[in-house]
């Protein structure tokens, strides 16, 4: 299954400002009412801004929170709520955690939200 991801600049910004969050230790997880999704499917963002390194740095994060998502995926999809964009904001100390600690982690985040 391909994850849907987030294009333009004004999803990320609604959901920056409206969005429910969650902080923990290696990312930040936004949700939000997606109102312009017209088939109510899941969307994801992933962002990792200048302060993570140079772009290998960043790009691993990337690489990481989506991996992250498509585990989630493939085996409980009903973690995540249909008609929703959700926005992975990474931090530094997110290139070298455990996967396993990112697990649990998004465990929490997805149960507190």
């Amino acid at each position: 299954m391909k994850i849907e991801t987030l294009k333009k600049r004004k999803d990320f910004i609604s959901s920056n400002k409206f969005g429910k969050k969650y902080y923990t230790n290696n990312f930040i997880l936004q949700k939000n009412k997606d109102s312009n999704n017209e088939i109510s499917n899941v969307r994801f963002g992933f962002t990792a801004t200048k302060r993570i390194g140079n772009a290998v740095n960043r790009n691993r994060a990337k690489r990481r929170m989506r991996s992250l998502i498509s585990l989630f995926l493939k085996n409980d999809i009903s973690s995540f709520e249909n008609g929703n964009s959700y926005v992975l904001i990474a931090k530094a100390s997110l290139i070298k955690a455990s996967f396993v600690n990112l697990k649990n982690e998004m465990k929490n985040c997805l149960n507190r939200l």
